[in-house]
């Protein structure tokens, strides 16, 4: 390996997955080490240590680092922020706890508010006499003495150490809202600060005043921790750029996160998307369907004509995150999901888990619940010779796990118990399979399935059954593909601004200045990560509507924009509403909602995968072990493969085990495989 190396790290809730590539060669090393919640960043150093020493190098010979980080998501999951205080429209101060005046559950007397009201409770929550139409007109001037006076009894009195701002029409005209920040910054230098015009410069209060509430709340949190891991990297010498993902797929230095840090609640989720995706586009599988197992969850997303969906109207659980990111779905399915019998006597398994720590019985740390990793060790699935590294596996508390929690209480064996927790996790990440694919009007036929993460090719094949899927693509190395897939993602920022007029009453010239300022802004963060402007590529993309609607869809346009921008925009519109609803009206209204720049360095990767040219044809030495994939066949020996003697062509039909120093596949009875010209290995359901 040269000194000119990259690395990509996914910090995931069990393991934290590491990839070094030499640039200059093109081989690379992948490491899997366990994480270290709720101090992710040990993990984080102990793996970048340990996989330099593997390589032989040192961190003066890293040239960049691409991070995809949990912290933002954790943060969120646990309540754990920062102690917030809002600034709203005097009158609009009970926006957060009004929400949508949803109740999912409308006799449930328990049920949990589907507003984040952990965010700030209504004391936090704070008018300040100010007025905007929602046409930017000025209605009541901000009142900068009552704005410093609630201020003052938010640090004072409620503790406050983060401010969020969101005013009424302030995405139509921010000028009140960014006088507030210069009057707060003034005032109190160091507590930050998020506006919604800054954040997310669209309608609809609630939707804005929530995502520019996550903002501030992971703010200082996700701010210590990406310049502490800088400031760790910088003393063990390593002064190379550093960048984050992002939840739209792009990365950035973190300067520029730290100014958004909302923008990375999905980042640990992107990077395996984006690496799914180019796996799947230079393998000949364009159409696939990303299934991202860990330790912890399950993360879902479609991929379509080689590309991740990214979409404007997402959610983190129950709450709006309407920024434009990867459109994922996540489910509590892992490795470490723990295996339970309800109250009523019914097995489930998740979404509680064992994490890193304890971890699964077998760990040998103490954890005495039954995992799916569990289940799968029962069952003969996994090596404890090679799982995991250095952990400690001991099977015997495995079964002793299942049989005490499991085996006693429903009167099954272990085999039994074994097999039905396997079901049952596989049962729920196939619902999920169906929400990405058949409720948005996909056939999962037409697709791919491509599992990764650590327990995804352990699953695949069951999960292809239920979904009737009918073939499957493991990447070479699919248990670190998240941490692969960083490296593929390209600089990237964006700009938005609301842009709310009749089409018929917009003019090129003014469609074209607005992009233009959006453009400023986001040639500005790429100067901050020292992009030179012609390596820049440009996307333009607007919301439009039919006038009285109450949704919209974003469609691109060509970032030439000129006299035939506007009516090439209604037709792609018109054709787009009628591919997603079956309807078009081509006499209706449109109007434009929201205009966006996309501004991107395509990374230096162009693909993960290379074509196989100099192997030996040897034939793959076999062992055999005792294996139980059905309770009619009980436990049988079948042959186990090691991945690295797979050569391109090689087929054979199941039942059988690949092994791999980061994942196991099953190959299950009347499975057939092949090894592609990619090393990829190809499974026919």
């Amino acid at each position: 390996m040269s000194k000119n190396i990259e690395i990509g790290i996914d910090i995931g809730g069990t393991f934290t997955d590491i990839f070094i590539k030499d640039l200059n060669s093109n081989s690379w090393i992948v490491n899997k080490v366990p994480s270290t919640p709720p101090e992710f960043s040990i993990g984080f150093m102990d793996g970048v240590s340990e996989t330099l020493s593997l390589a032989g190098k040192d961190t003066e010979d890293i040239s960049r680092i691409i991070h995809g980080t949990t912290v933002a998501t954790n943060t969120i999951i646990t309540e754990t922020g920062a102690r917030v205080g809002m600034l709203l429209t005097e009158g609009c101060s009970d926006i957060l706890q009004i929400g949508y005046g949803w109740r999912p559950k409308m006799y449930d007397l328990d049920m949990d508010p589907v507003e984040p009201l952990f965010l700030a409770p209504r004391r936090r929550c704070v008018g300040v006499e100010e007025r905007m139409d929602f046409k930017g007109s000025i209605i009541l001037k901000l009142n900068e003495k009552d704005l410093i006076a609630k201020a003052k009894y938010l640090v004072e009195k409620e503790l406050c150490n983060v401010f969020v701002v969101c005013f009424l029409h302030s995405y139509a005209n921010p000028a009140h809202e960014k006088k507030t920040k210069k009057l707060l910054k003034k005032l109190y230098p160091e507590i930050p600060i998020s506006i919604s015009s800054e954040v997310l410069p669209r309608k609809r209060e609630y939707k804005r005043l929530v995502v520019t509430g996550f903002d501030g709340y992971v703010k200082p949190i996700v701010t210590n921790y990406l310049f502490n891991l800088q400031e760790s990297l910088s003393k063990d010498g390593a002064t190379c750029p550093f960048h984050v993902m992002q939840s739209n797929g792009g990365v950035s230095g973190i300067n520029n996160v730290c100014k958004k840090p909302v923008g990375t609640a999905l980042s640990g989720l992107a990077a395996g998307v984006i690496g799914a995706a180019n796996v799947g586009l230079n393998a000949g599988h364009p159409d696939c369907i990303s299934l991202d197992m860990g330790g912890t969850s399950t993360d879902v997303a479609l991929i379509k004509d080689g590309k991740a969906i990214i979409t404007n109207d997402g959610g983190f659980e129950d709450y709006p995150l309407n920024i434009p990111m990867i459109d994922v779905r996540t489910i509590g399915a892992g490795g470490s999901s723990i295996a339970y019998v309800d109250a009523g006597g019914a097995l489930k398994v998740g979404p509680e888990s064992a994490g890193a720590f304890p971890g699964p019985a077998c760990y040998s740390q103490g954890g005495e619940n039954p995992t799916v990793t569990d289940a799968s060790f029962v069952l003969g699935y996994l090596n404890k010779d090679t799982f995991a590294g250095s952990l400690n596996i001991d099977i015997e508390k495995s079964k002793k796990a299942i049989l005490n929690k499991i085996c006693k209480p429903l009167g099954l064996s272990l085999t039994q118990a074994a097999l039905g927790i396997h079901e049952i996790v596989n049962s729920n990440m196939a619902q999920t399979l169906r929400l990405v694919s058949i409720k948005q009007g996909h056939d999962p036929r037409e697709f791919t399935l491509m599992p990764f993460g650590g327990a995804g090719p352990i699953h695949s094949g069951k999960l292809a059954e239920i979904s009737s899927i009918k073939q499957i693509l493991i990447p070479p190395t699919p248990g670190v593909l998240s941490a692969l897939g960083l490296m593929l993602a390209p600089i990237q920022h964006e700009a938005m601004a609301s842009y709310e007029i009749k089409t018929v009453n917009s003019s090129w010239k003014k469609l074209k200045a607005s992009f233009d300022s959006l453009d400023k802004l986001c040639d500005k963060k790429m100067k901050d990560d020292q992009v030179m402007k012609k390596d820049i590529n440009k996307s333009y993309f607007v919301e439009m509507r039919y006038l009285g609607q109450s949704h919209e869809i974003e469609i691109p346009i060509p970032t030439s924009i000129n006299k035939d921008s506007i009516a090439l925009a209604e037709k792609l519109f018109h054709r787009t509403h009628q591919s997603t609803y079956s309807y078009s009206d081509v006499s209706a209204d449109v109007e434009f909602v929201t205009l966006r720049a996309v501004h991107q360095k395509d990374s230096n990767e162009a693909s993960i995968l290379e074509k196989v040219k100099n192997y030996k044809k040897l034939k793959p030495n076999k062992k055999y072990r005792e294996v139980c994939f059905s309770s009619k066949d009980g436990f049988k020996k079948i042959p186990i493969y090691s991945r690295n003697e797979l050569y391109p062509g090689i087929k054979f039909k199941g039942p059988a085990i690949i092994e791999q120093s980061d994942t196991t596949t099953l190959v299950h009875n009347g499975h057939s495989l092949e090894v592609d010209n990619y090393n990829n290995l190809i499974i026919n359901v």
